[in-house]
């Protein structure tokens, strides 16, 4: 995408923007403003509200509060749940430019190979993808995480909208639904601030990386019953490694009415245009990756890859009375995408129409495809969730009770193109001229990809006194989901799915926790038939069930918490991937079931007034347990041993410095386990500078990465000896942040 590419794109949105923030009066001359539900006008009359507590400082790395693992305003020490949350101070200390990185703070996380450039990774929690990667499904446009709590597949992350990243461990299928058993990735936006801000942001670095932001928030009316926010971002970068590029332009609108303490309707539209050309890595070449040069990479598609998004959201709040709240949440996606990208891969389809696509497959050839290429798609998502809340005592116990109803529908649309062009010899490669994809010479295959939800689901906490507390719930989903030839019939399935948790705060400051949680994701896929006409059985539905226990302690008035959770988690019903001699050339089986046992330990917070820290360790040990071709494998992707530690320093009113460590040891690279991942230790670190222009809090940053210049590999899809994925070298980058 070029740059004006996207300034058209955002100057057709600017009616919207200059509705909501052109003609903010307070942003002039306003400095302080009154709590909002103070903000009333003189002749209304004076009203009584909660008092308000703020604790911590704008730039702590103490996690905010989070209402995603209850759905409800639950403190920590009460959920019998390990939630981890990487706060925006620790964002911009590390200068995170994509989720990975924001992630590696989390015990527990790791990645796999990932499609759609770095803005969409493919994330691990306790050693499941958080989107199914064995059910039958195209492999690109496969990120999965959640929006505000709403959620999303295949829309790029915006790291410069992002206030907090949320991970929730564990299965979470019965308050959210169609959810893999690790976990969920919550990704939180920048609030509407209630005091008129504007901010600037400009990072440059190595490998002509840019990133600019703006960002305008504050009051609109006098009164400031209406607020508002607009934002916008471009971010692009190269890369050490040939032909990669990635190039995301953001803009977010977003208006908020606040009559009084009791009711927040917000309504926001996000656009994202993204371009890029994915890194498909290097091949392994017998149990390790290929001893390639660092910049060596195989997809020279002169096309870059595509995804234009726009949403539109509308969250309501209501306080019907003392005792009940009604949320309402609606979510509208539409996606373009163009998937052009050159896939090598060490298999010869026999499509070659000339000698040189004509390839054995060897340890050192590798064929190249554009491998069911969609060139012209469409992803469309529509979500819709009530829940009521109601706080009240019954005999002497305190409960807290959420009725919640959720609807689901997600849809992908596009032919499909398999297109094999000319082969490579990895260590003599011959690039750059590769033409762009031809439908006429290509394969064509229409899928028909689809998957609808609806569910209701209840749960009730208890407060028994004494420091004890119990949740129970339980989730009733009707499912239908498909991923086939066009007139397919879905496959329709119900579910109901349990939540068990107690918790003992035996102390101000610590809780012990234990719980049982189910899982499920509903399989889109068929059994195999002799037949490749003949449509076989709807398979079964892939589920998890996990027991976890662990302890919470927060420490130094609360500035300081840590998590120790212990688990076992196990999903059964996995779907896996059999090669076939005729296109698709994999169909899909029902395999048996794998286990996760861990240990995860999270830390963050401040030690003191000077000296800020957020670390993890992990220990997670996978096994497949029945599996006609795996059965005593371990999983792909996951380190047994995996942790970090990054902290900063105050060395006085202005000056700022951090390090910090991010290791994993050695891993399977695949389902196999034909080859391994060395294990690797990366160090980063940075130097900030804080100091007044005029009327600005202005910061100059330095973040090197890499800091040892350290040879690693990040991931490798767990299907393919082909992709593996290297990390980036020793990259330094400078940050001017302008705050008003």
């Amino acid at each position: 995408m070029k740059a004006r590419t996207f300034t058209r794109n955002v100057l057709a949105l600017a009616p919207v923007a200059a509705s909501l923030c052109c003609s903010v009066p307070g942003l002039a001359s306003a400095q302080t403003v009154a709590p909002a539900a103070a903000a009333s006008a003189p002749e209304r009359p004076m009203q009584t509200l909660p008092p308000v507590v703020v604790t911590g400082k704008p730039d702590a790395y103490q996690a905010p509060a989070s209402s995603t693992a209850t759905r409800t305003n639950t403190p920590s020490l009460e959920n019998p749940q390990s939630t981890q949350i990487v706060p925006r101070p620790v964002i911009d200390d590390q200068n995170a430019l994509n989720l990975a990185d924001a992630l590696r703070n989390v015990a527990g996380v790791q990645l796999d190979f990932g499609f759609n450039g770095s803005a969409q990774p493919l994330v691990i929690l306790r050693g499941f993808p958080s989107v199914s990667m064995t059910a039958t499904g195209a492999m690109s446009g496969a990120s999965t995480y959640f929006l505000d709590g709403s959620k999303v597949a295949g829309v790029p992350v915006n790291m410069a909208n992002v206030q907090s990243i949320e991970v929730v461990k564990g299965p979470s299928s019965v308050l959210y639904g169609r959810a893999e058993p690790g976990g969920l990735v919550n990704v939180v936006s920048k609030p509407i601030s209630s005091a008129p801000a504007f901010s600037f942001e400009q990072t440059i670095g190595q490998y002509n990386l840019s990133r600019t932001g703006v960002e305008l928030s504050g009051p609109v009316n006098e009164d400031r019953t209406l607020r508002a926010r607009t934002a916008a971002s471009y971010y692009t970068t190269g890369s050490i490694r040939d032909f990669v590029k990635d190039k995301l332009g953001a803009f977010s609108g977003s208006i908020a009415w606040v009559p009084d303490y009791r009711t927040n309707v917000t309504a926001t539209l996000d656009y994202t245009d993204q371009r890029y050309r994915t890194d498909y890595g290097v091949p392994a070449i017998g149990d390790r990756p290929a001893d390639l040069p660092w910049s060596r990479q195989f997809n020279d598609s002169p096309d870059l890859s595509s995804t234009k998004t726009t949403s539109l959201k509308l969250d309501a709040t209501h306080k019907l009375s003392d005792v009940w709240q009604v949320k309402v949440k609606l979510m509208s996606l539409r996606s373009d995408t163009s998937e052009v990208d050159v896939a090598p891969y060490r298999g010869d389809l026999g499509l070659g129409a000339t000698p040189a696509q004509t390839c054995s497959g060897t340890a050192t050839t590798l064929c190249r495809y554009y491998f069911y290429a969609r060139p012209a798609g469409k992803n469309k998502i529509d979500q819709f969730n009530v829940d009521l809340t109601g706080t009240f005592d019954t005999g002497g116990i305190k409960h807290t009770v959420l009725l919640g109803v959720d609807s689901y529908n997600a849809r992908k649309t596009g032919t499909l193109y398999l297109q094999q062009v000319d082969s490579v010899d990895i260590y003599n490669p011959v690039l750059g001229n590769t033409p762009a994809l031809d439908k006429a010479a290509s394969l064509p295959s229409e899928i028909e990809d689809r998957s609808r939800w609806t569910s209701l689901y209840l749960q009730d906490q208890l407060a028994l006194g004494h420091g004890v507390f119990l949740v129970g719930a339980l989730r009733h989903d009707r499912t239908s989901a498909i991923y086939a030839a066009p007139g397919t019939q879905p496959n329709k399935q119900s579910f109901t799915t349990p939540r068990l948790g107690a918790v003992w705060q035996f102390a101000t400051n610590q809780s012990v926790y234990a719980q049982y949680q189910d899982a499920v994701s509903a399989n889109n896929g068929r059994e195999p038939t002799a037949d490749p006409l003949t449509v076989g059985a709807a398979l079964a539905a892939e589920r998890a069930k996990q027991f976890e226990i662990g302890h919470k302690i927060e420490l130094l008035d609360g500035k300081l918490s840590s998590t120790i959770a212990l688990y076992e988690l196990t999903k059964r019903n996995r779907a896996g991937s059999v090669t076939t001699d005729t296109p698709p050339y994999y169909t899909t089986v029902t395999v048996g079931k794998a286990r996760s046992r861990g240990l995860e330990w999270d830390m963050s917070g401040e030690l003191t007034q000077r000296l800020s820290l957020i670390g993890s360790y992990a220990y997670i040990a996978t096994r497949v347990l029945t599996d006609p071709a795996y059965e005593g494998k371990e999983l792909a992707n996951v380190a047994r041993h995996s942790g970090s530690l990054w902290a900063r320093y105050s060395f006085d009113g202005q000056w700022t410095g951090g390090a910090g460590v991010f290791a994993q040891g050695q891993r399977q690279g695949d389902i196999g386990n034909t080859f391994q991942l060395p294990g690797y230790a990366r160090i980063d670190a940075m130097l900030a500078y804080r100091f007044a222009l005029g009327s600005a809090k202005a910061a100059l940053q330095l973040n090197v990465d890499n800091l040892f210049d350290k040879k690693y590999y990040s991931g490798s899809h767990q299907y393919a000896q082909d992709w593996i994925k290297l990390g980036t070298p020793r990259t330094a980058r400078a940050t001017l942040r302008l705050d008003y």
